[in-house]
């Protein structure tokens, strides 16, 4: 929870500083331009993983009570391991299920439906409505690349780790660090969408001629 509630924090922050750049733009004429071209261009994957990686250490070591803590420093001394590394040790057991495990397919549902259906919740309750469109983007992204998902038991066949792809493909969407969602929209699905509308337009008004 208080990660999810970190997650929704950082969403908050970037739709403010949207606005703020909308702002901007519409103050100078600029308003031709897009959030991501402006002036926060979305990061590549790798730096994206990076950024969530030191966020993610940051988060670990925060104080979260002595309670928590002690729990934590209990775990720490019984592995013999950093709190980070018991978290990667987390993931990649995700990982071995989201490759082998019956139940792949709900687990990856839990990661790009749940999750997000949950945060997206969260965002709406806010007075900030920007993130709002951030997490739209998000599920329009997700509607389109979803088409694949209809020949999941054939790519199975031949990609076995095929949920695990997945699941690290929706959460490099949603990751406020990688901003995927963002960079696809803007590059590829928001174009689609214009040239789809454009055709529909012509083929209207051959219609009507």
């Amino acid at each position: 929870i208080r990660l999810s509630n970190h997650l929704v924090l950082f969403h908050s922050q970037r739709a403010v500083m949207k606005s703020q750049i909308d702002s901007f733009t519409n103050s100078t004429g600029e308003g031709s331009k897009s959030y991501g071209q402006l002036s926060m261009p979305v990061p590549g994957p790798v730096e994206g993983f990076k950024r969530a990686e030191k966020d993610l250490v940051q988060f670990l070591y925060h104080p979260r009570g002595r309670q928590g803590e002690n729990v934590i420093k209990s775990v720490e001394k019984k592995t013999q391991l950093k709190r980070e590394q018991v978290t990667y040790i987390g993931f990649a057991i995700v990982g071995v299920l989201l490759s082998v495990c019956s139940i792949a397919s709900f687990l990856c549902n839990i990661i790009g439906y749940g999750y997000p259906a949950y945060i997206s919740v969260k965002a709406i309750r806010t007075v900030q409505k920007d993130d709002d469109t951030l997490w739209l983007k998000y599920w329009t992204v997700f509607g389109v690349f979803s088409v694949i998902d209809t020949f999941a038991e054939a790519i199975l066949r031949f990609f076995p780790i095929y949920y695990l792809a997945k699941a690290v493909f929706l959460v490099y969407l949603y990751l406020p660090q990688t901003q995927g969602a963002e960079y696809l929209y803007q590059n590829y699905v928001d174009p689609l969408i214009t040239k789809i509308d454009a055709w529909l337009d012509s083929r209207n008004n051959k219609s009507k001629e």
